[in-house]
């Protein structure tokens, strides 16, 4: 098999194929008591990565084209799903404070972005679900009108996942969701210094550790630096789209997941699903696997306002906008007086 083909099929150049199966072949789900004993598990690895890199009714793909069953090919996938998420805190992992990655992660935003401080970048992702979820299939509705599982993702200037949180239903909101996560209630557990904060688009609360753009009517003023904060921040944010896109693009599977969720260990098997797939992207990252071909850069667009911030509004939120708000306007000033000369 040549070497486009063989990443066409399986989302891997064969070096990495060869490291990430090495990786997880000694995982105790390969292993068994019984004198039948399992396929290699680089063919469940290459029956799982041809599941997750086709869009559609992957499974019956699988099956056909590697010509085992169907019901094998299901087993196959659940096994390599369960051995990759064991490989989740090594490969979505925090930087620790102060370290060198750490130190590494915020001069690759400054330097690419010019945010002093900034170390991450924060959205929201809808994945689509085929079919309607008779589990509470309400909840699953998002704005769009489409069942989805909402996952809520940081990440750093190279398009690598830092944190995720994952497995609440469409319906809420990213600033509810971002406001449950470890990250938004511990910020001291992940910020080193005290001028370190993430970028994050309109629909989220600002805070002093969380910088907004401006909405309108104040981010379309050109005096004072308003409008070209909102530019520099949009530049810079684009960079967690493009992780979500070459994410998607790499692994199709994702683009709609062929599931009807009907219980909750289905709900599980969902995120466990898209867990796996973050796995295998900072994997990917890690291993420095092409990624131009999953990702087209796009023009910067104004982020949606449609989305309510529905948290509630107390005095404590009150005085962590105030202060994010002061922040922001130090950084908008910074920003504005070391503009280019032709802006």
């Amino acid at each position: 098999m040549s070497e486009d083909r063989f990443l066409s099929f399986f989302r891997l150049s064969l070096p990495a194929f060869i490291t990430l199966q090495n990786l997880i072949r000694t995982d105790i789900i390969f292993q068994n008591n019984s004198y039948n004993q399992q396929a290699d598990p680089a063919i469940q690895l290459a029956c799982t990565l041809y599941h997750f890199g086709q869009y559609g009714n992957s499974t019956v793909r699988a099956a056909e084209q590697l010509e085992i069953g169907e019901g094998t090919t299901r087993l196959y996938v659940y096994r390599t799903t369960i051995a990759l998420l064991r490989q989740l805190p090594h490969y979505l992992v925090w930087p620790t404070k102060g370290s060198l990655s750490y130190r590494e992660m915020r001069i690759g935003i400054e330097n690419s972005c010019d945010f002093i401080g900034c170390v991450g970048f924060v959205d929201g992702c809808d994945i689509n679900l085929q079919y309607a979820p008779s589990y509470h299939g309400e909840t699953y509705m998002n704005r769009k009108k489409k069942y989805a599982i909402n996952i809520q993702s940081i990440c750093n200037a190279s398009r690598r996942f830092t944190y995720i949180s994952s497995g609440f239903p469409a319906s809420v909101g990213d600033p509810s969701v971002f406001a449950t996560t470890n990250f938004f209630r511990y910020p001291h557990l992940f910020f080193a210094k005290p001028d370190e904060y993430i970028l994050g688009d309109k629909i989220y609360r600002i805070t002093r550790m969380c910088v907004t753009p401006f909405k309108d009517p104040l981010g379309r003023q050109e005096v004072g630096g308003y409008r070209w904060f909102n530019w520099c921040h949009a530049h810079a944010r684009v960079k967690i789209e493009h992780t979500f896109r070459i994410l998607k693009n790499r692994f199709r599977f994702l683009q709609c997941l062929i599931i009807k969720i009907c219980s909750a260990q289905d709900h599980c098997q969902a995120v466990g699903w898209i867990m796996a797939c973050v796995v295998l992207h900072n994997f990917c990252h890690e291993q420095k696997e092409d990624e131009t071909s999953y990702y087209q850069p796009e023009a910067i667009v104004p982020d949606d306002e449609d989305e309510i911030d529905n948290v509630d509004q107390g005095l404590s939120v009150l005085a962590e906008r105030q202060a994010g708000n002061e922040w922001r306007d130090r950084i908008r000033e910074h920003l504005y007086y070391h503009r280019p000369d032709n802006y």
